[in-house]
């Protein structure tokens, strides 16, 4: 046989630590394994069953005795052999160089080292009894030492993805394993996100830096901001790098870059740059073909959607694209669910004067998705039947007309009492009024209950005043209003979804205080009460049970502080 002649490559990154982009590395690998296969497909082929049948007939002396089981006396002598031999070894390399004396560190059991070396200096050490049976003690040691696997806690130690691994990569990773289910629920219903996103740099830099200032929101980890900027920068680089490139295509990696960062945008609350972002995402798809092209990619086409949502519920518009018809193959709710939801349902929305069907059919859907949500349902419903009933819920509350010029007109303009349409305009104006209070209240549920979004986020602070202007016209009492309307339960869950996103402090406590006054009408006077009149209308125990704490111990302490003044 001729000797093959190699070729190598050498290349050289920099005398300073450093580690290659993706693509580098995948030059670099390419490089050293580009020989590899070459050489192996030049050697002469070796026909494996003959390879092994001729193996078998050289081993033949081994092949008879190795079903023959020792007996124990030879087993026992052959182990005592052995630990003699190792001993004498021991002790003759012991005898041959001196050993300096051990320090003894705090952490450590001083009287076992001390008799260890002890042991080595006066005569030969003793093996442990349970060490016999191991037969080579000191391998199985390095054997246990091998098994410390060195990139343990981190979450690529390999290097394959597209960013390179850094410890504060370790902790966003950490931070996205901590987000309850409920988050995932309506973009990645089929978990299908995160291949998605693994194999693209600036995709994966737009979601690094949503998870760095979910974590900043969440957790208050004010540390994260410089990641939070250096992955926006990395992904709005590679934006501008794949529109600028020549015959650039509009891929599914770009469109969902672009909609990561409009996501992004949203939840910082920094809406003037994420409409720029809404606005290039409008037009890539219409690019494309339209919403229903990314049929494809189930977790792309929702995430589109909910941008588009989340831009509607800012700026109180309509929806940008169309209803989608998601899978009509979906299993149903549970029918001991559906049974348990029917004898609560919120059916007093039908006396609404105005927009009262469309009302009844957004919480009758939130009724259920709230079971569904909760800890008892959570695991028995499927995740695609949640996710498209909370699309189509959202949907729903998106298409009610804007009823806010009929009771903002009425208020601030001095209608004549006199007037014979002014009785018609008045409940016309109430009816608005609790409308719009419902729509910003159910909007508030779905983004803080059943999307777990960061109760600190910009947009509870829209709906919040939205909310407030709703319930706090003037010259009018609001109770009364909706006593008019026979809705006062719907109040009461109103103001209790309202406190459980509101600020600590001022800003929660007149929210308190009107809450305190629609139970004082309700006669609700335990936290049982209170927790029966919620699950009539829409009730999650995973969210409701830590806010509602804090908000009946705020409604007790308001309680004594009142009956304190009376005194």
């Amino acid at each position: 046989m001729g000797t093959q002649e190699r070729e190598y490559e050498f290349f050289v990154t920099t005398d300073k630590p450093h580690q290659p982009e993706g693509t580098d590395r995948g030059l670099i690998r390419r490089l050293v394994m580009r020989n590899f296969f070459e050489a192996k497909g030049a050697e002469p082929q070796i026909n494996i069953s003959e390879h092994h049948s001729a193996t078998t007939v050289l081993a033949k002396k081994q092949l008879k005795s190795r079903f023959r089981l020792s007996k124990v006396e030879e087993h026992k002598i052959g182990v005592k052999s052995r630990r003699r031999d190792c001993i004498e070894g021991t002790d003759t390399a012991k005898r041959t160089r001196s050993r300096p004396l051990r320090t003894l560190s705090s952490g450590t059991n001083g009287s076992d080292l001390v008799q260890g070396d002890a042991s080595m200096t006066s005569g030969p050490k003793r093996v442990p009894k349970h060490d016999e049976h191991l037969g080579g003690e000191k391998r199985n040691d390095d054997r246990a030492l091998l098994k410390t696997n060195p990139g343990a806690h981190r979450f690529d130690p390999f290097d394959v993805l597209p960013v390179p691994g850094t410890p504060q990569l370790d902790m966003l990773f950490k931070l996205y394993r901590s987000v309850p289910k409920a988050n995932s629920i309506a973009v990645n219903a089929k978990r299908s996100w995160w291949p998605f996103i693994s194999n693209d740099a600036g995709l994966l830099h737009a979601t690094l830096a949503t998870w760095a200032l979910y974590g900043m929101l969440v957790r208050g980890l004010n540390e994260l901001w410089v990641d939070k900027l250096r992955h926006k920068n990395e992904a709005i680089k590679e934006i501008n790098l794949k529109i600028g490139s020549p015959g650039g295509v509009i891929t599914d990696e770009l469109v969902g870059t672009v909609l990561t960062m409009a996501s992004f945008e949203n939840l910082l609350g920094a809406y003037d740059a994420a409409q720029l972002h809404v606005a290039a995402l409008k037009r890539m798809v219409n690019a494309r073909g339209g919403l229903l092209t990314f049929g494809h990619n189930d977790g792309l086409i929702r995430g589109i959607a909910w941008v588009d949502f989340h831009n509607a519920v800012v700026f109180h518009t309509s929806t940008s694209f169309p209803r989608i018809r998601f899978d009509s193959d979906t299993l149903p709710l549970p029918d001991k669910l559906l049974e348990e939801a029917a004898c609560t349902s919120p059916t007093s929305l039908l006396q609404l004067s105005v927009s009262g069907i469309d009302c009844f059919n957004i919480f009758y859907r939130l009724h259920r998705l709230a079971l569904a949500a909760s800890s008892h349902w959570v695991d028995k419903v499927d995740r695609l039947t949640s996710s498209n009933l909370l699309y189509e819920v959202e949907y729903i509350i998106l298409s009610v007309p804007d009823y806010s010029r009929d009771f903002l007109d009425f208020d601030f303009d001095a209608a004549d009492k006199q007037d014979k349409d002014y009785d018609g305009k008045q409940t016309a104006a109430h009816a608005a009024s609790i409308v719009e209070a419902l729509l910003a209240a159910s909007q508030i549920f779905v983004y803080a209950a059943l999307r777990a979004l960061p109760t600190n986020a910009k947009i509870f602070t829209i709906l919040l005043e939205r909310l407030h202007v709703a319930v706090t016209r003037p010259t009018v009492c609001t109770i009364h209003v909706w006593k008019i309307e026979r809705n006062v339960n719907m109040l009461l869950w109103t103001l209790v979804v309202a406190c459980s996103v509101a600020p600590p402090g001022d800003g929660r406590g007149w929210w308190i205080h009107q809450l305190m006054d629609v139970m004082t009408e309700m006669d609700v006077k335990s936290r049982f009460d209170l927790e029966v009149a919620l699950h009539g209308v829409a009730w999650v125990d995973t969210y409701f049970h830590s806010v509602l704490s804090e908000i009946w111990g705020e409604v007790l302490q308001e309680s004594r502080v009142g009956q304190g003044t009376e005194i």
